[in-house]
């Protein structure tokens, strides 16, 4: 008898471990994180600093998935002023249209853009007025800036590009000149880099953190004005030809949006900026 309460009293034991066993794997289960796909997207410029921040964010966000797609600036706003984005990469500022249909910019970086040149033409530093007459085309040879008798071959940003943007609003518009016709155009930083870096007599401009490409190939940066493309010029204002990198949002920022923006603006966030050749703002 004593032995059959005892085969009792086991099977009760394995009965209860089961369904305790089968209500914690249910609850596990319950309990799994349920992932919201973000799409973002633009500025040429922007991507790196978005693509190095988003393994690290979705680690301590892991309800999100994000994505970011390399548009140029003014596809990525028209992109969130339709709704096929929801967070917009742009390194120019907003037009006053964009501004009236709600787009709101959030400064996460800073960026100086660096006037690079093949090889040696024979110039080191151009002044803003210089800089200006000779992305309009009124300058076609080297010697005409005091540098060798050389053909100028001009390498520029496409117009949808928020750095093509920048340096026609800072350089060109405020010396009320149009930009020249007569230029290769290059889709991206790192395009228009090794553009330069292959073209004889060429000179372009490009995001301050994509100058290496330049260098690495025997090109030079230019000082402008006297004043070197640096961290330290760009954040102190000596450097004349500087900008701020935004993201974006339709409205204020909220929900996943806010935090992918928060993380962005946080210490780790902005040692992201540093790390990918870009100037933080906190």
């Amino acid at each position: 008898m004593q032995k059959k309460v005892h085969a009792i009293s086991w099977l009760l034991i394995l009965a209860v471990t089961a369904v305790f066993a089968a209500g914690t794997k249910e609850n596990a289960a319950s309990q799994k994180v349920a992932v919201t796909n973000y799409t973002f997207g633009g500025s040429s410029t922007v991507a790196p600093i978005i693509e190095a921040a988003i393994e690290p964010f979705e680690t301590k966000n892991p309800d999100m998935k994000v994505s970011y797609e390399t548009l140029g600036s003014s596809v990525g706003l028209k992109g969130l002023q339709s709704g096929t984005l929801s967070l917009a990469g742009s390194s120019r500022e907003l037009k006053a249209d964009e501004v009236s249909a709600g787009l709101v910019p959030t400064t996460i970086a800073l960026d100086g853009l660096s006037v690079a040149v093949h090889g040696d033409v024979g110039v080191s530093n151009l002044t803003m007025a210089q800089l200006a007459s000779l992305f309009a085309g009124e300058v076609t040879n080297w010697k005409e800036l005091g540098g060798n008798d050389e053909a100028v071959n001009l390498i520029v940003r496409d117009e949808t590009s928020g750095t093509y943007g920048s340096f026609k609003e800072i350089v060109l518009d405020k010396a009320k000149k149009e930009p020249s016709k007569n230029a290769i155009v290059a889709k991206e930083n790192g395009e228009l880099a090794a553009k330069v870096a292959s073209t004889p007599g060429s000179v372009g401009y490009i995001g301050m953190a994509f100058g290496q490409i330049v260098t690495s190939a025997g090109g030079r940066v230019l000082t402008i004005d006297g004043v070197a493309p640096t961290a330290e010029n760009v954040k102190n204002g000596s450097y004349p030809i500087s900008r701020a990198l935004y993201l974006v949002t339709k409205g204020q920022a909220q929900g996943g949006e806010k935090r992918f923006i928060d993380y962005m603006l946080s210490s780790d966030g902005q040692a992201l900026v540093g790390e990918t050749g870009f100037i933080p703002v906190n």
